[in-house]
């Protein structure tokens, strides 16, 4: 199937022809914004400038000195800026501390002297309406399945955009002392339709269908106002105990559950998009565009509602296989 696919790029790529004069490409520099206000109390605001291409500056990580305005339902808010990394903050940011609630207006300006003042908008989306959480463990075709039974709720007076995050932590006990790792879970989305966007041709190239640090998002244009269950599956680990050693294995997992403002998803999705572009990386499709809605401006500003569940035990496996 690689021979056909590679056969199929060498053809196409042989029959085009691309001109680009780069002496009239002059980008400016601009401020480059990144920020994610959310229900949490602390807001970080990371504010750069863009290198233009073929430039001998170096990048910079935080500009110190900046004017910046936030302000939450036209409420100004006091803007910090941090030097030195802490357990909660990097270095050379901004942030803002209060936690915002569902439906608050957020707008943010910054302006640093030589480069265009920038302005951005973005709201806090409501909660993720989950109804229940359910693991069951299955004997599958290639091995032992773990299925996620994710319930939720959707809105139908409004459009959603929603994510799920859920991470993994081994606890392994031997003699008194204990080594514990955390790992985010990768899952199968072969059962899922809402966020198995494979097509024909993908499965025809092995095309890939990956979400950026396995955040998994969706729409509500499937699912509009009614209650759905998602089908998440990943490999299943048994816990272990072995008496004669004091040696035990525990496995936990916790999710995390996201709505994202329409700006945020949107931001998200193209950073999918664009790692999922194999044909554009050999000039067969358009490349896709970083998102932006920072005006005069590189960068996002996104909201987003995070809700965490508590960990949530192991379970064993069953008799019966995966449908």
């Amino acid at each position: 199937m690689k021979k056909i696919f590679y056969w199929f790029l060498s053809v196409m790529l042989t029959s085009c022809t691309y001109d680009f004069d780069l002496g009239k490409a002059e980008p400016a520099k601009k401020l480059v914004l990144y920020s994610f206000p959310s229900n949490r109390d602390t807001t970080i605001i990371s504010l750069s400038s863009s290198v233009p291409v073929g430039s001998q500056e170096k990048l910079v990580d935080g500009i110190a000195g900046a004017n910046i305005s936030l302000s939450v339902n036209g409420k100004q808010q006091t803007v910090y800026w941090n030097d030195k990394k802490t357990n909660s903050l990097p270095e050379n940011c901004y942030y803002t501390i209060g936690k915002w609630n569902e439906e608050e207006l957020v707008d943010l300006q910054a302006e640093v002297n030589g480069l265009p003042a920038i302005m951005a908008q973005t709201s806090i989306p409501e909660r993720f309406l989950l109804e229940d959480i359910k693991l069951t463990a299955r004997q599958g075709g290639d091995g032992a399945v773990l299925r996620f039974q994710v319930t939720f709720k959707d809105n139908p007076a409004r459009n959603d955009f929603y994510g799920i995050r859920v991470v993994k932590k081994t606890t392994d006990y031997m003699d008194g002392d204990s080594t514990v790792l955390y790992d985010p879970v990768e899952f199968d989305l072969e059962h899922e339709p809402l966020l198995n966007n494979q097509s024909q041709l993908d499965d025809i190239f092995m095309l890939p269908n990956e979400y950026f640090q396995n955040l998994y998002i969706w729409n509500d244009q499937m699912v509009q106002g009614k209650e759905y269950t998602l089908r998440l599956d990943t490999g299943h680990q048994e816990d272990m105990d072995v008496e004669w050693n004091d040696h035990y294995v525990r496995i936990e997992y916790k999710a995390y559950l996201y709505s994202f403002s329409q700006e945020y998803y949107t931001y998200l999705k193209t950073l999918n998009d664009i790692h999922n572009n194999s044909l554009g990386e050999y000039g067969l499709s358009s490349m896709q565009q970083h998102y932006t809605n920072v005006k005069n401006g590189i960068g996002i500003l996104g909201g987003y509602h995070i809700t965490e569940t508590e960990w949530i035990k192991n379970v064993e496996l069953s008799s019966s296989t995966v449908q």
